[in-house]
């Protein structure tokens, strides 16, 4: 089994940014969302310093930050932001939307040809 890449605090600030643009971006946040997201925290210890500096954080900068990974990270950003997607079993056009917003910003795109 690989082992999960590290994020360092602003890194993990940068993945609660998106995941909570991703959570919102259809204007219905699922139950089932939050328990994946609350999970992902879990996952990647995030604290509740990195979720208040990720939830105040410009998602912009966020993109700025992902871009600025290696590509183990960016790999699990597209991840996590896919189980979100999924949460709910229900995809919307907007969701799709930003997550191709997102790889193409970060250069995930090009990880994923």
């Amino acid at each position: 089994m690989k082992e999960q890449p590290i994020f360092n605090d602003g890194e993990r600030a940068a993945l609660v940014s998106l995941l909570l643009e991703m959570v919102n971006v259809d204007h219905s946040v699922a139950y089932e969302e939050l328990i994946v997201t609350n999970h992902i925290n879990s996952r990647y210890n995030i604290s509740t310093d990195d979720f208040n500096t990720g939830r105040n954080l410009d998602p912009i900068y966020a993109l700025y930050v992902v871009k600025n990974m290696n590509d183990d990270q960016k790999r699990t950003v597209a991840q996590l932001l896919v189980e979100v997607i999924d949460a709910d079993q229900i995809v919307t056009d907007e969701e799709i939307n930003l997550l191709n917003f997102i790889c193409d910003a970060t250069g995930l795109d090009l990880l994923f040809p």
